[in-house]
């Protein structure tokens, strides 16, 4: 029996990271540490509501102030996180940067004088305009060109009545020069496999830099500020509060005092040094 629950969770673990995040180990980093900022803030919120040392006045406004304080967190993690990997993956997909192997593939294969950007810019819209490619966003020009050209050398997915132009067909020719469809089919996999290496190496330093600005600068400069705002709320009310229970001249509840002093806004230190 134990054989059998730990062949289920295997094969469960191995279906959401094949599925997902084995081509893209950057995002699986982004969802984890979503995932601990949320476990984070309930933690702390769980912590406030079962501490029978703080009073229920102040469970009032400590556990609303939790939860914004958890949602501001995941929030800005999350799509600071995103907004910068998605620069890193735009620029891999965009050859800004790209690897020697890369860079000598489209040697190969262009046979004009556009630029690299261009020429896979053209085909990837080919591809992606008959069917050829299955890669479904319209910025992955590179993995879409890849994708394209695979499937064209095997014949997958390729409509009837299709047919490419000159510069199509004459890069192709480039192609085959020396190459048998075999060699042709293995070189353009082990280019792929190169380029999604590299990208998948640009998403990860992306998603860990990211994190680090997000968990270490931005967020907790915000927190605090939502921290502070709110205290000062609290302190305002339990002031009118005060004034209209005591007869002038208004003396500060020290009730309202202490609490205030004695229960400080927590904040969640999981993320605040956040190490791969």
């Amino acid at each position: 029996m134990p054989l059998l629950k730990g062949n289920i969770f295997e094969g469960l673990a191995n279906k959401v990271w094949n599925g997902k995040y084995a081509d893209d180990v950057g995002i699986a980093l982004i969802h984890l540490g979503a995932a601990g900022w949320v476990l984070s803030a309930l933690a702390q919120i769980l912590m406030l509501a079962r501490n029978k040392d703080i009073d229920k006045k102040e469970k009032r406004f400590l556990i609303p102030q939790e939860i914004a304080d958890g949602i501001v967190n995941v929030g800005l993690y999350y799509s600071i996180c995103q907004v910068i990997k998605n620069i890193g993956d735009h620029m891999s997909e965009n050859i800004s940067y790209m690897t020697k192997k890369s860079n000598d593939f489209l040697k190969i294969m262009k046979p004009d004088s556009r630029s690299n950007l261009e020429f896979i810019k053209g085909f990837a819209e080919t591809f992606r305009n008959y069917g050829i490619s299955k890669v479904k966003k319209q910025r992955q020009n590179m993995s879409t060109f890849l994708d394209g050209t695979l499937n064209y050398l095997k014949g997958t997915n390729i409509p009837e009545g299709f047919n490419p132009g000159p510069d199509f067909k004459a890069a192709f020719e480039n192609l085959a020069k020396g190459r048998n469809l075999e060699q042709q089919i293995d070189f353009v996999e082990d280019v792929q496999r190169n380029f999604n290496g590299y990208k998948n190496g640009v998403g990860v330093i992306a998603a860990v830099g990211a994190s680090i600005l997000a968990c270490n600068i931005i967020t907790p400069i915000v927190r605090n500020m939502m921290a502070n705002y709110s205290q000062k709320r609290l302190m305002r009310k339990n002031a009118r509060l005060s004034g209209g229970e005591l007869p002038a001249p208004q003396v500060s509840h020290p009730k309202t005092q202490i609490s205030t002093l004695r229960y400080p806004l927590p904040k969640s230190n999981t993320f605040s040094a956040f190490k791969i």
